[in-house]
């Protein structure tokens, strides 16, 4: 059933995970006589120290029996003991001296304290780190909440401390002296898939929507995500004009891909260099086997230097934005929206020709408080927190 369905927990593991006498109760108020598999013995599933056994219907338990190459992880995680854990995110330790992080928020919503366990986990890096979840969904980004709260409150520095703790330990993950490798399934939206294109290669099952979907609640990527996929497409196109615009483009219309394929036509997959895989159990196992494959002679990758395009693009993009207005196909808070977009990669008065990668972040930080300062901004975000969809504006 588990696998027929593409469930993420099988009947029992549910039972489990609901509890027995909770069960017992359940079946009493339907009027339904209780099963006796769920009145003689325990639990179906115990951790025996580093073993997983399962009680069998003729009596006692015997460890849990895979075939090879198959792995899910809320299975093992039940033998295993976090180095760190908080309410979003837990630090575990491998078997070759691994480390895999683990969100484990409502919808994986990415907090302050997501981040604290990624920032640990490139502290103590082991030989290599996995970020990884037996989740329906990877993260659906960043917690809008919190910024809801920071918006009302006109708490422009709490914004950019939270962006800056982002930042920052997406960026010590890059550049970890170990291989890092994400492994997602499903959603992988927003600050969530930001996590992921600071990984130095991804295996994705092949139900996986990526994207940077930030710009239909009214912000900007704040998390390294203007800056990654800029690199990306300069490595594609080799120009950085061209970079900017297919960036630009990406961004602003707040495209994602419904499958790595699919993904890979605006950079957030990288055919050749990342990999998919179709069955879920043997996405992590792959992940593990990647980080080994990485290991010998790894060096973490250079820190680049972007060339920043001038004012010629920044007209063609105004004009662009201008005449979706006209046509009716934009509204005015999406042109403010796409300039600060744009506003990263652009070269300003003043501004040198080049920004590195801490320039690139700060510039993220920028756009995204000057955006959040709109009116328009904070009614799109009150109304997909409060209707379900961003008002257009």
């Amino acid at each position: 059933m588990k696998l027929g369905f593409n469930w993420q927990r099988g009947p029992f593991e549910m039972i489990d995970a609901i509890g027995h006498d909770r069960m017992a109760e359940l079946f009493a108020e339907a009027g339904v006589e209780t099963p006796a598999v769920l009145t003689e013995g325990g639990e179906f599933y115990r951790a025996e120290g580093s073993t997983l056994e399962v009680r069998h219907a003729g009596g006692g338990y015997h460890p849990v029996s895979l075939p090879e190459g198959v792995m899910r992880f809320h299975m093992t995680r039940r033998t295993l003991t976090p180095i760190t854990a908080n309410n979003s995110a837990s630090l575990f330790a491998l078997e070759g001296d691994l480390r895999l992080v683990e969100f484990h928020s409502k919808a994986n919503a990415l907090t302050d304290e997501s981040m604290e366990i990624v920032a640990a986990a490139a502290a103590d890096h082991g030989k290599g780190i996995i970020i990884h979840n037996d989740a329906q969904h990877f993260s659906a980004g960043v917690d809008l909440n919190a910024f809801r709260a920071y918006i009302e409150a006109e708490d422009w520095d709490g914004i950019d401390g939270f962006l800056d703790r982002f930042q920052k330990a997406v960026c010590a993950l890059k550049y970890t002296p170990v291989p890092v490798v994400g492994a997602p399934s499903g959603l992988a939206a927003g600050g969530g898939y930001e996590v992921l294109a600071h990984c130095d290669r991804l295996v994705v099952h092949t139900n996986s929507v990526m994207g940077l979907v930030e710009a239909g609640v009214g912000v900007v990527p704040g998390g390294g995500g203007i800056k990654d996929t800029f690199f990306r497409w300069h490595a594609a196109k080799d120009s950085w004009d061209e970079a900017a615009w297919q960036t630009w483009m990406n961004i602003g219309y707040g495209a994602t891909g419904s499958s790595p394929q699919l993904s890979a036509r605006m950079m957030y997959f990288r055919d050749g260099h990342d990999e998919t895989v179709m069955n879920r159990d043997r996405l992590l196992p792959r992940a593990i086997e990647m980080i080994g494959e990485m290991q010998d002679g790894y060096r973490p990758p250079a820190v680049p230097v972007a060339q920043l395009a001038d004012g010629a693009l920044a007209d063609k993009m105004e004009e662009f934005m201008q005449q979706g207005i006209d046509r009716g196909d934009f509204f005015p808070h999406d042109k403010t929206v796409a300039m600060a977009i744009a506003s990263v990669m652009l070269r300003g008065d003043g501004d040198g020709e080049s920004a590195d990668e801490s320039e690139l972040y700060a510039r993220e930080r920028a756009a995204f408080i000057r955006l959040s300062k709109t009116p328009e901004t904070l009614a799109r975000i009150r109304t997909m927190l409060d209707d379900g969809a961003a008002v257009r504006n």
